[in-house]
C-alpha cells in the first residue's frame, strides 16, 4: 500500500491565519468567494497547488490533524449528484482501499447547509494498534476523503487524522457541513 501521506504538496501560500476561531474568505473569481470557518486551535493557509487549483489547508500540529480542500469549477453540475460525487471519489481515492481496514469504499452523505457532500473514511490497516508516536513521519491512522458541490463549484477534501471521534476531528467535519461555501449576497 502507498504510504498515507499528505496528498497536497507544493502549496503556494497566499495567506496564513492565526489560531483564533474566525471566518476566512477565499476569492475564487472576481465575483465569487468561499466562506471558511476556521475552528479554534487551527492554522489557516490558502493558495494554489501546482496545477493552479485554489485551496485551503487547516492544520492543528499539536493533535496531528490536517484538512485540505481544493476548489474547481463544476460548470455542468456533474458533482451536484450523489453519483457524480461517488464516481469522483472512486476515481481519485480507490487506491487506498487495498491497505485499509475497511477493504472497501463506504460512501456516506454529509448533511450540509449549502450544496451536497459525500465522503468515506479509510483506516490504515498497518497502523492499527500502534500508538501515534510510533507512526512514520507524515502518516496517519485515518484518511477521510470527500467531495462537496454547490452551484458551479466542486470542493474535494482530504482529512488526515489519528481518530474520527476527537473534538478536533468533529470540529473539522462541522466546518465541512456548515461552511466552505459561498454566502448569499444581501438583498439591496
Amino acid at each position: 500500500m502507498k504510504r498515507w501521506i499528505q496528498i497536497w504538496v507544493g502549496l503556494t501560500v497566499l495567506a496564513v491565519g492565526n489560531l483564533a476561531a474566525r471566518e476566512e474568505f477565499l476569492p475564487l473569481t472576481e465575483t465569487r468567494s468561499v466562506s471558511i470557518t476556521v475552528p479554534d486551535g487551527f492554522s489557516y493557509k490558502a493558495g494554489a497547488n501546482a496545477q493552479g487549483a485554489l485551496g485551503i489547508v487547516l492544520t492543528n500540529e499539536k493533535d496531528r490533524i490536517n484538512l485540505t480542500v481544493t476548489f474547481e469549477p463544476d460548470l455542468d453540475g456533474q458533482f451536484r449528484t450523489e453519483r457524480g460525487r461517488t464516481e469522483r471519489l472512486h476515481a481519485e481515492f480507490s487506491n487506498y482501499v487495498e491497505g485499509s481496514k475497511e477493504n472497501a469504499m463506504q460512501f456516506t452523505e454529509l448533511e450540509t447547509k449549502v450544496g451536497a457532500a459525500t465522503y468515506c473514511v479509510f483506516t490504515d490497516a498497518k497502523l492499527i494498534g500502534k500508538p501515534p508516536a510510533e507512526f512514520p513521519a507524515g502518516e496517519y491512522l485515518n484518511l477521510t476523503v470527500g467531495v462537496k458541490a454547490w452551484s458551479g463549484i466542486v470542493a474535494t477534501f482530504t482529512l488526515f487524522s489519528n481518530d474520527t471521534t476527537s473534538a478536533h476531528y468533529q470540529a473539522l467535519m462541522k466546518t465541512l457541513r456548515e461552511s466552505i461555501h459561498e454566502k448569499p449576497a444581501p438583498l439591496l
